[in-house]
């Protein structure tokens, strides 16, 4: 699975680290179950976000997403119009909460777009890398 990520997700506690959550640890639970990744790294680096980072997180997917909506170049199948037609809303969260319920309405148990949200979050997170 995670030849299909743009890094590997143990490079993020390069950058974040669990003793470096200011507030109480959220048990993120946003990402379908994976056999072969392990998520707890992703959530350990989104702990560590303030409440603006995670709004600025919020936003760059917000942008990601609606910037994959214009390619054309992407194959046309009944999978891709299905896809497509899923929205990201770019309203403000309010709380690590939020941004779980939000992500997890968004994935909704799908691996693809699991890996969409992991490989947003890698970029947003681990900019220098990818």
């Amino acid at each position: 699975m995670s030849e299909h990520l743009l890094i590997n997700p143990t490079q993020l506690y390069f950058i974040y680290s669990p003793k470096d959550i200011k507030y109480e640890y959220f048990d993120f639970n946003f990402l379908p179950n994976y056999t072969s990744l392990d998520t707890h790294n992703i959530y350990d680096a989104v702990n560590c976000l303030s409440i603006n980072d995670m709004n600025n997180l919020n936003l760059f997917i917000y942008k990601q997403w609606s910037l994959l909506k214009l390619h054309d170049d992407l194959p046309n199948n009944s999978r891709k119009k299905s896809i497509l037609k899923i929205l990201y809303s770019h309203t403000k969260v309010l709380s690590k909460g939020d941004l779980n319920e939000k992500l997890k309405e968004f994935i909704l148990e799908d691996k693809v777009l699991g890996l969409y949200i992991i490989n947003q979050l890698l970029k947003f997170l681990y900019p220098c890398k990818v």
